[in-house]
């Protein structure tokens, strides 16, 4: 982009962030977020205050505020903030002219009446208005502790919502600024070059004679026929299935098995001293032949392995067993440190034909 083009694209930035920055900030600052807070005395039995002026449509809350006191939290009928509980209030909105008389905008027998409530809310518009509000008789003990008659509505959405523009404004004033120094600097150095470069004919002027040749503009790739579909899909694809391949979750938990050569376990039948497994149909459990019970089984084994110096287990299953059943005698087995030789059908053939075969002399 030349100089020229930069730096007005820069000043333009520049100038509507200055001009956004400001303005909100003004608005923010004109907007009247407490109407009303003056001191009062509660010796007259009906307060009525100055008019104020409301310049947003927003909830908004009047309140008689009291300095804080321990006598508050006490139940004796001392002099605190119940003196001044479920006392009346009248919001009364005033008309454009002064010889205008008022009505009545809202008040506190209505806002009893509401369901949901529980504070001193009223709706507002923009407009004058002005407070009355009834003092009990014995609040007037209230005074050493600086009554104030206030309205006031919350702030802190208004204040966020400036602060985030102000913020975008930074951005955009920020970023103007450095366009301008910019194209300042492309404007010195083009400058520059142009008055040291040795030129043969100084006072002919220079023009671009070299064709400038415009292709034309790509074709989107979503907008083209479906051929290009797969090229699309396939590199999204291949993207999940590589992120998947690498981050793909790890089970924490599972049963132990070695693949090795089953030649680890010995060629003949288990010896009668040695402790076995068997899992039987119908979810039935044995110990070297005795039954024992489901919840038993761990028990049972440990009982075994204190009077045996080997710990290996040889488990077996039947082959109408439920597999659950097979897992649960594989996990207690392993649970209880001992190392889990698994005799499967296709071992139990080739130890039956290995001893039936016959033995040759040498």
């Amino acid at each position: 982009m030349p100089p020229k083009s930069l730096s007005r694209l820069g000043l333009s930035l520049l100038f509507l962030a200055l001009i956004v920055y400001f303005s909100v900030g003004h608005w923010l600052n004109t907007r009247i977020f407490v109407p009303l807070d003056y001191p009062v005395s509660l010796d007259t039995r009906q307060l009525q205050s100055l008019p104020f002026q409301v310049n947003l449509k927003e909830t908004y809350f009047a309140s008689l505020d009291l300095d804080y006191s321990v006598d508050d939290w006490y139940q004796d009928n001392r002099c605190n903030f119940k003196k001044l509980l479920y006392s009346q209030w009248r919001i009364y909105k005033l008309g454009p002219n002064p010889g205008q008389p008022r009505d009545l905008w809202f008040s506190s027998e209505e806002l009893a009446a509401q369901q949901g409530y529980d504070s001193n809310a009223f709706q507002a518009s923009p407009g004058q208005y002005q407070l009355q509000w009834d003092i009990p008789v014995a609040a007037s003990c209230l005074n050493p502790r600086h009554p104030r008659l206030r309205v006031f509505t919350d702030s802190s959405g208004y204040r966020e919502f400036v602060a985030f523009v102000q913020l975008f404004c930074n951005f955009f004033g920020g970023t103007g600024f450095a366009l301008v120094v910019l194209a300042a600097s492309r404007a010195t150095r083009e400058a520059f070059s142009l008055a040291t470069a040795p030129r043969m004919f100084p006072d002919m002027a220079l023009r671009n004679l070299t064709p400038l040749v415009k292709h034309r503009p790509l074709p989107v790739l979503l907008l083209q026929p479906l051929q290009h579909w797969g090229i699309f899909s396939g590199v999204i694809l291949w993207i999940l299935v590589i992120t998947f391949m690498m981050f793909r979750p790890q089970t924490p938990w599972g049963l132990w098995v070695s693949l090795r050569s089953r030649e680890i376990a010995v060629w003949e039948s288990p010896a009668q001293e040695t402790l076995g497994v068997y899992v039987g149909p119908s979810g039935r459990f044995f110990v070297n032949g005795e039954e024992v019970k489901r919840n038993s089984l761990r028990t049972k084994l440990l009982e075994h392995l204190r009077r045996s110096v080997s710990w290996t287990v040889y488990f077996e299953a039947d082959a109408d067993t439920v597999y659950m059943d097979d897992v649960y005698a594989i996990d207690t087995i392993q649970g209880c440190g001992a190392k889990l030789t698994w005799i499967t059908p296709k071992m139990r053939e080739e130890w039956k034909d290995k001893k039936q075969a016959p033995q040759r002399i040498p």
